[in-house]
């Protein structure tokens, strides 16, 4: 995306909602601070596949993240799995503010 990052972080949601419209098993979560500042916290997204697919999987799940070190800070976790070509499979996204707990 051009632009600010305060901006793109605006149009999460309307992306989401566009892509849920081509993939309804499409997931997502948008966590905000309140509702009147609108303070991007955490979001978490997943491009559902039939369940079929998930039972082809190899039954190991790798979680990794890596740090966001731009104006505003946070890490990018993914999850993903084995295919049995030996082929990577996203299975989910999340963007968090810190690797806390909480998140």
């Amino acid at each position: 995306m051009r632009g600010s990052f305060q901006h793109a972080y605006q149009l999460l949601t309307s992306y989401f909602v566009e892509v849920r419209l081509v993939g309804p098993d499409f997931v997502f979560d948008i966590q905000t601070t309140s509702c009147m500042a609108k303070r991007f916290t955490r979001c978490f997204w997943c491009f559902g596949p039939p369940q079929k697919t998930y039972n082809l999987l190899r039954p190991v799940v790798v979680i990794d993240g890596t740090f966001l070190n731009w104006r505003y800070h946070g890490t990018l976790l993914t999850a993903i799995a084995i295919d049995p070509s030996n082929h990577i499979f996203l299975l989910a996204f999340s963007i968090t503010d810190s690797e806390t707990t909480e998140s």
